[in-house]
């Protein structure tokens, strides 16, 4: 779940944790699986390198550890696909480890409580330190969580409700004073990219490809890129769909699949249907939907 919640929003993990966890219910099951079974299974929660993360972690687990988790965090940072706050996060929570987990919420609720004036993340490694004394001698995983419960409940990035927070005794800074803590340093704008998607069907199936292994949604089931708008193919429109540094922009073309003629035997077909929607990533699902020809 820790991995999941990475840049994702908790409505969209919980429409697939579970569907995940009955796939993949244990580490040896996880572990063992074919890559591909696991990103499909990762379809729709974004940033796709993560599952491949995932098994790597699960795999040195079983390979390094003996199938048991580490518990320290120090420890845990030295797996594939867990940094600073999921390490901290897994120490914490389920082995008691006195170790703040720092996320942006939790940077924020502790930034506000000590008055940090430093901007992040530049200066998160001195808020880091600050934190500590938060979880010493206490049960450090429920600290962790009611710090988690605070930022969405009571101080929230634009948002406060500081008259009823249970905290406010303590809080140096309140109203709209507690919204200019943290600093933050400027983000750069996304980059904008263009896409032009083939869709080559025959009204009920269409050809797909899994994409390389580098890049924007690196082996995942997809719809080829091409590098314009195909001869005798009929323009469906455009999405568009934001990452985290890219703003895409899709255009959408159908064409027809004349398997009498065409002797090509294409890698991947498959049937325009729910099925198949599951387990595209979401920018390739909105094409999907925007060509019209999947039945959901």
């Amino acid at each position: 779940s820790e991995i999941m919640l990475q840049q994702t929003t908790v409505a969209t993990v919980l429409s697939r944790y579970g569907p995940f966890l009955d796939r993949f219910p244990d580490l040896p099951t996880l572990a063992a699986a074919g890559a591909n079974e696991v990103r499909d299974a990762w379809a729709g929660l974004g940033y796709y390198r993560r599952a491949g993360l995932l098994q790597a972690c699960a795999q040195s687990v079983m390979e390094h550890h003996g199938g048991a988790f580490p518990q320290k965090a120090a420890q845990l940072a030295k797996l594939p696909g867990l940094g600073a706050y999921t390490s901290a996060a897994i120490a914490s929570i389920c082995f008691g480890e006195a170790i703040m987990p720092m996320d942006g919420n939790i940077e924020r609720v502790v930034a506000r409580l000590e008055a940090f004036k430093g901007p992040l993340p530049k200066e998160a490694a001195q808020l880091r330190k600050k934190a500590q004394k938060y979880v010493m001698g206490v049960d450090t995983g429920h600290v962790a969580q009611a710090f988690m419960d605070l930022a969405s409940s009571h101080c929230g990035a634009n948002s406060t409700n500081c008259p009823t927070c249970p905290l406010q005794k303590l809080c140096p800074v309140q109203g709209p004073d507690a919204l200019k803590i943290p600093q933050k340093q400027m983000k750069k704008p996304p980059i904008e990219v263009t896409w032009h998607l083939l869709l080559t069907h025959d009204g009920q199936r269409v050809i797909m490809e899994r994409r390389g292994p580098g890049g924007i949604m690196a082996g995942m089931l997809g719809f080829p890129v091409v590098d314009g708008p195909p001869l005798g193919a009929y323009y469906a429109g455009s999405i568009t769909h934001r990452l985290t540094h890219r703003m895409i922009t899709a255009h959408v073309y159908l064409l027809k699949w004349d398997q009498q003629t065409d002797k090509t035997a294409p890698a991947i077909v498959k049937d325009c249907n729910r099925a198949t929607l599951k387990q595209l990533p979401t920018l390739m699902r909105k094409v999907a939907e925007r060509s019209g020809l999947f039945k959901v």
